[in-house]
């Protein structure tokens, strides 16, 4: 079946399956209940719109994507793409025995001008959303399950430097990533992860909600849900009481800081203002 493509537009219905933590042993995000403390975001607003230029495709849980394929291939499969003159850039994933990577390439008219996948070690990474003006960096949004891939060192000098980073514990929840990548050769240049955090501090479950938003600032706009706390701007977990756990971080252009972060139904130390 074709994985359901969200437009960016489409991050106004957030997903909502925040309510269980299928990927993390235990049903830890459970744990809290009750009303919003005093301080804490309610109900977050919808994302404004890129900044002009910028565009976004969203594939939900991704679509199958290889190397091998020709452009007319590429562009048959249901993978998440945008194009600007005659250059496209797709992103999806490869399936690989039990193995899963992530998949990010650019044709430029019938030619494949390269193709990478950004991490081959055994978590299973997919790349979902891609955000893009034609110029020479693009963002695209991915999930991982587990760390010690290539993506923590893409992440060395990001917002979150590792799937788990401090003192956090690892594990194998599936938690979102942020990358900038060079769209004249397709290195990922720079990127962090987005966690959230079990109260034992194990990471948990933090998927994305679609594809980043550039905004006029230049600043970058990631949109998630997550099973438990979400991490705020100290790489520490936020105070939050009850469900859903809908999340909103403002990145710089680098992905190297977080400027603001919030979370429905959690208090958080440095909230973003309300978009306009």
């Amino acid at each position: 079946m074709r994985a359901r493509r969200l437009p960016i537009v489409a991050l106004v219905g957030w997903l909502a399956a925040c309510g269980s933590d299928d990927d993390a042993a235990g049903s830890d995000g459970a744990e809290t209940t009750g009303s919003p403390s005093a301080g804490a975001t309610g109900s977050a607003p919808p994302p404004g719109p890129s900044a002009l230029g910028w565009e976004s495709d969203y594939v939900d849980g991704s679509s199958l994507l290889g190397c091998e394929q020709s452009a007319d291939e590429m562009r048959d499969s249901g993978a998440a793409r945008l194009s600007f003159g005659d250059s496209t850039i797709y992103v999806g994933y490869e399936q690989i025995g039990d193995n899963q990577n992530p998949v990010v390439a650019r044709v430029d008219g019938s030619e494949q001008l390269w193709c990478r996948k950004h991490e081959t070690e055994p978590p299973d990474g997919r790349a979902l959303g891609i955000t893009w003006d034609g110029g020479d960096a693009a963002y695209v949004v991915y999930t991982i399950v587990g760390g010690g891939s290539g993506l923590d060192q893409a992440a060395s000098g990001g917002f979150v430097p590792s799937y788990a980073p401090g003192s956090i514990s690892g594990g194998g929840p599936k938690v979102s990533f942020v990358g900038r990548v060079d769209t004249n050769d397709g290195e990922l240049s720079a990127g962090t992860f987005i966690i959230a955090v079990k109260s034992d501090n194990k990471v948990n479950t933090h998927n994305p909600a679609g594809a980043v938003i550039v905004r006029e600032d230049g600043t970058v706009e990631f949109r998630g849900s997550s099973a438990h706390k979400p991490i705020d701007v100290d790489l520490k977990a936020m105070d939050c009481t009850d469900y859903p756990f809908d999340s909103r971080y403002v990145l710089s252009p680098d992905l190297s800081e977080a400027i603001c972060a919030d979370c429905t139904n959690c208090t958080a130390q440095r909230p973003c203002p309300d978009s306009d």
